[in-house]
């Protein structure tokens, strides 16, 4: 059902997108999908009449029929920063017009507003991984500047040594800027988004990496794309760095998907975030390499398949790190524990 529900997105009119956090099982999950496709079968529907039994409860809907509480429901699909693994896992917006010298006041402010959202317990959120997510509009050595200006926020808000600092973004590419990280942050995740990276380096004064091979040895000439993925992956971890990237599933087929993954996957040492190709707009289903009546059975191969390519590495889906994701409640056949929001 969340593989259908990330797939076909919410039938309605908000061209936003939407948060949605559902309840199904007594297990919360969270999603951000399309809110705007006439023909899903899903849909919101909210019990507002005082005098009924379910006033004030909110449900998901297939053609009518409930499927799962919601117990949130925000439009958009971009926040400044939020928490997700249960309080402990926060991700934080590279912020827009601020002056290199505000950043880590910025970054300070951020962190003690969502340590301050209390848990269920009522004690402040623990937080052990801190997400730093960076857009194509982000170069190189801003990324960098923004990473060392995390890492000292977070160590002037008393978040131990130990505590993960990632990053999300095409932007990271060279042996220097690994390097330089390191020396002044220390060990990072690095989440390589692959959907952009090509964008990401289309410019001519960033694109020089098979040109320029000499000046940045990880822009070596590759003649899949995949290659030079894999060989920042691969820089990254020789810099000391952990390593994973994000993939989009359904505009490849499988054979071609296959080939792309195998050489990232030697050099991941956390598990990718493998997401679900929802239509583009309501009515261009261009992207997608599958028919519409096949779309579902097409993800449901490519689960086994990537399950295949990466039983190697041991690595196992975290079901919280991905909206559109493949993994839920089990991989392999085997059960996955939580947390899932």
């Amino acid at each position: 059902m969340l593989i259908a529900l990330n797939l076909y997105g919410l039938r309605g009119n908000n061209t936003e997108g939407m948060r949605l956090r559902i309840s199904s099982e007594d297990e919360e999950f969270m999603t951000v999908l399309p809110a705007d496709r006439a023909t899903s079968p899903f849909s919101l529907r909210a019990h507002v009449d005082p005098s009924s039994p379910q006033h004030g409860l909110s449900e998901l809907c297939v053609d009518g029929t409930p499927v799962a509480e919601i117990i949130e429901a925000e439009p958009g699909e971009e926040v400044r920063g939020y928490l997700r693994a249960d309080g402990t896992a926060a991700t934080l917006v590279v912020p827009s017009g601020k002056d290199a010298g505000d950043l880590v006041k910025s970054y300070r402010d951020l962190l003690q507003a969502l340590s301050s959202d209390l848990a269920d317990d009522g004690t402040h959120h623990q937080i052990e991984e801190v997400m730093l997510s960076a857009t194509l509009e982000h170069d190189e050595p801003v990324v960098v500047e923004n990473l060392i200006a995390v890492r000292e926020a977070m160590t002037a808000e008393g978040l131990p040594e130990e505590t993960t600092l990632g990053v999300l973004t095409p932007a990271l590419h060279s042996e220097s800027a690994f390097a330089e990280l390191a020396e002044k942050v220390g060990p990072v995740l690095l989440f390589l988004t692959t959907e952009s990276f090509e964008e990401h380096h289309a410019d001519p004064e960033t694109a020089g990496m098979q040109e320029s091979a000499a000046a940045d040895p990880i822009a070596e000439a590759a003649f899949h794309p995949s290659e030079r993925l894999a060989g920042i992956l691969s820089a990254a971890r020789a810099a000391g760095h952990r390593t994973s990237f994000t993939y989009t599933v359904g505009s490849e087929p499988l054979d071609e998907m296959r080939a792309w993954l195998l050489p990232m996957a030697e050099q991941t040492t956390m598990w990718p975030s493998l997401t679900i190709l929802p239509a583009a707009t309501p009515v261009d289903d261009s992207q997608h390499v599958a028919a519409p009546d096949e779309r579902l059975d097409f993800f449901l191969e490519a689960r086994s398949l990537l399950e295949q390519i990466f039983a190697p590495t041991e690595l196992r889906p975290e079901p919280w790190r991905c909206y559109r994701g493949l993994w839920y409640r089990q991989h392999a056949g085997e059960p996955l524990a939580g947390p899932y929001v």
